[in-house]
């Protein structure tokens, strides 16, 4: 029997490590999920863990991923996101691994009118977007056998994320507000975490956008969500504030170009989201 590829899954127990490990072959991957437990900002820790289990796959999924909390302190969220990133990228190179980092659909401003794919200018409007460049920056420049992957509206059916949340609201009745001029590609955590191991598997390198095909405002997203689920839409209540509008819509050019996978829409995403988890109405 042939030996197991050791995967370090750095950030394993956020909601796309979990998924990423779910969607792993086990009997063809040794998988070794770390959290808080291992400091990805302390370079000797992080470059002691990758000598210690000399794993040929390390994923980054570890973020400071609220925009107001890097607002907030943007020294952590460099030190997280951009730190991070540059520690990782030195052990993977130490190891001769492959180095996979999530990047974000927040590295373009929310005002571009056409489909933005992975060779068009960065230009993040915040903090957060601004670490997430930089950590993508010393990725490529610290270790060539990379994989940085941007998605976009990452979800879940977890009980502290947005569908749960939208659904059991509206179950009770409670008034639910959602904007209705934010615009996106909703992505589901396993689709996304299918293009990685997809990714992997083809043994692919370079900048990839992985988000679902066709754009919706959140507030059809939800609407959308409910009306699958069988659940009243009569408390949805559609919020327009000019500050808030940003139309960010991500083109999978680099999926297309390598034939590694193909995005779903994101309808037929979500219903199959919804069906994998038992939410769909019968």
């Amino acid at each position: 029997m042939e030996p197991k590829t050791v995967v370090w899954i750095a950030g394993a127990s956020g909601r796309l490590g979990r998924a990423i490990e779910h969607k792993l072959d086990h009997s063809r991957y040794t998988i070794i999920p770390t959290d808080i437990e291992v400091d990805i900002t302390d370079l000797t820790t992080v470059v002691q863990h990758a000598d210690t289990y000399r794993p040929e796959i390390i994923i980054n999924c570890a973020a400071m991923a609220r925009k107001e909390d890097a607002e907030a302190n943007p020294d952590l969220a460099y030190k997280v996101n951009a730190l991070g990133a540059r520690n990782l990228a030195i052990a993977a190179t130490s190891s001769a691994a492959t180095l996979v980092h999530l990047s974000t659909d927040d590295l373009f401003p929310g005002v571009i009118a056409h489909p933005i794919n992975e060779f068009d200018k960065t230009l993040p409007p915040h903090i957060y977007g601004k670490s997430k460049e930089a950590g993508e920056r010393l990725v490529r420049e610290l270790c060539s056998r990379h994989i940085i992957v941007r998605s976009s509206w990452v979800y879940t059916a977890n009980e502290d994320d947005l569908i749960a949340r939208l659904l059991k609201a509206c179950r009770e009745g409670q008034a639910v507000e959602v904007p209705t001029n934010q615009y996106a590609s909703p992505t589901s955590v396993d689709t996304l975490a299918e293009f990685i191991v997809a990714a992997l598997e083809c043994d692919e390198f370079g900048t990839f956008h992985a988000a679902d095909k066709g754009l919706c405002s959140r507030f059809e997203f939800a609407k959308h969500v409910c009306d699958l689920a069988g659940v009243p839409t009569t408390t949805l209540v559609g919020r327009q504030d000019p500050a808030e509008a940003y139309r960010i819509e991500l083109d999978n050019l680099m999926m297309r170009l390598t034939g590694v996978y193909s995005m779903p829409s994101w309808q037929d995403d979500v219903k199959n989201y919804l069906g994998a988890h038992g939410l769909l109405a019968e």
